[in-house]
């Protein structure tokens, strides 16, 4: 048959091109030479050559091991060992992955601010702390009152976890009322920054004056010194932006605002923290004083305080006169949020303590 006798002669060529596949390595083409690059030869004067003697092959050749030794002793100097030492590398290191975060963390604050302003946020984190210490009970209550005994051996937390807790819900509807009508006044007219370090030192000032002036077993809770510091900051601005004669209706205001809730807690029974108000509005008006920032032709430094609607003078203060630049502002409010989150744990520690020991 002719396909027999073919398959009798294309069988045996088959097979032994299997056997020299499964048994001989594949041949690979040599890979092309590499190419070398050519050192610059070094000068006499311990520089690199120019020219044609660069590119001299018999004056490369014909530098020794000595020589290429002396010429890396010459550039390993002491200011190069210590740049390149494990110590250095490593804090440098530490400063660039610091100041990453820094960065970071200053693009979020200025998207945050941008989609929610700080005083609405404020009065967010009020409203929702009344609503956990109804979980929570009488154990959050005194884990983050004002204490001055507990103050005294270290619970440092108790000067800033008074702003977000209130003793009532009456309390709470007052101080919510107030943050609600001169939060966005006091944002428009220092920014989201420096409303932050307003808002929560006015209030940690009021709570240091009554730790200076009040009783060992006092307890005091509320944002009231907060916003009392938000009083005395549109104050101080006023007073820092149009001097005394500009700011005199403000000021006005101001006091006969202050009076009336000095004489309200004045009252025996009324369970008014006094020292909280005072403290927090003295701060307040000092911050606001520092913090001052406008320029005559910016609408928000032109307006003033919710209560005064008449046209005044044009401002005096320009947005590069403010005591307290950007860069500082930027670090202060750092540290203004490093410090809620340290209380914020501690406190919460604390509750958590209270509670397992049966505090309901």
């Amino acid at each position: 048959m002719p396909h027999a006798r073919l398959a009798g002669l294309l069988l045996p060529a088959l097979l032994q091109s299997v056997r020299c596949l499964a048994l001989e390595p594949p041949v690979r083409p040599a890979p092309p030479a590499l190419r070398r690059p050519r050192p610059l030869a070094m000068s006499a004067s311990g520089g690199t050559g120019g020219g044609d003697s660069s590119s001299d092959p018999e004056r490369w050749a014909s530098l020794s091991g000595s020589d290429l030794s002396r010429e890396l002793a010459r550039r390993s100097t002491l200011s190069s060992r210590v740049r390149t030492s494990a110590p250095v590398r490593f804090s440098l290191a530490a400063a660039a992955d610091g100041r990453q975060f820094l960065v970071s963390f200053a693009r979020f604050w200025t998207g945050l601010g941008a989609a929610v302003p700080v005083n609405r946020l404020m009065l967010a984190l009020i409203v929702a702390a009344y609503g956990l210490q109804g979980v929570c009970g009488r154990a959050m209550l005194y884990a983050g009152a004002r204490m001055n005994q507990a103050i005294l051996v270290g619970q440092w937390h108790r000067l800033i976890t008074p702003i977000w807790l209130h003793g009532s819900l009456m309390h709470l509807a007052s101080n919510s009322y107030s943050l609600w009508h001169l939060g966005p006044q006091a944002e428009a007219l220092f920014g989201a920054e420096r409303f932050l370090l307003l808002y929560v030192l006015s209030g940690v000032g009021g709570n240091l004056l009554g730790l200076w002036m009040g009783a060992a077993r006092s307890m005091s809770v509320g944002a009231s010194g907060a916003v009392f510091g938000l009083m005395g900051g549109l104050a101080g601005h006023a007073l820092r932006t149009y001097g005394v004669a500009g700011a005199s209706q403000t000021l006005s205001s101001v006091s006969r605002i202050l009076l009336l809730n000095l004489f309200i807690g004045s009252r025996r029974g009324s369970g008014i923290d006094n020292l909280g108000h005072v403290g927090g509005f003295l701060a307040g008006g000092a911050l606001g004083v520092l913090l001052a920032r406008g320029s005559p032709g910016d609408r928000s430094a032109s307006r003033g305080p919710v209560w005064r609607d008449e046209p005044r003078d044009e401002p005096r203060v320009d947005s590069t006169s403010a005591a307290f630049g950007a860069v500082a502002v930027r670090a202060a409010t750092v540290a203004v949020w490093a410090a809620l989150a340290l209380s914020t744990r501690d406190f919460a520690a604390m509750t958590a303590n209270l509670r397992a020991r049966g505090l309901r």
